[in-house]
């Protein structure tokens, strides 16, 4: 039986790499749309059953993801929405909703590569004194 699968899964994927190959451009967009959203509803099904089925183990990273998410939030309402000229968002056809969301993403960043950088230090020095 698990053979069988080896098999069908080696089939389709030389199915899909002759599509990628020979078809027209169009046809090939429309696949890749198709695999990057299987792709995605796989990754959010398992990660959902996963956490659905072992809930004792997740709760670390239930916590985690929760507080990135409220980083996320908080940052969105703090990042200034009026430090970019409006010639360079004409400039780039974004519209200035954007501005927030751009400048939380920034935060985050910066946030996460503090606390990566803090908790480094933190594990050096603690591995040195031992």
């Amino acid at each position: 039986m698990k053979s069988l699968k080896n098999l069908i899964m080696i089939a389709v994927l030389i199915l899909l790499a002759l599509v990628m190959i020979f078809a027209e451009i169009d046809y090939r967009l429309y696949l890749t749309y198709v695999v990057f959203a299987i792709g995605i509803v796989a990754l959010f099904g398992f990660t959902i059953y996963g956490t659905v089925t072992a809930q004792k183990k997740n709760v670390a990273t239930m916590l985690g993801a929760a507080v990135l998410a409220g980083m996320i939030v908080i940052f969105y309402f703090i990042s200034p929405t009026n430090d970019v000229a409006v010639e360079m968002f004409e400039k780039t056809e974004t519209g200035m909703g954007w501005s927030a969301v751009i400048g939380s993403g920034l935060y985050t960043i910066y946030a996460l590569i503090g606390l990566f950088v803090a908790l480094m230090a933190f594990f050096g020095v603690k591995n040195l004194i031992k």
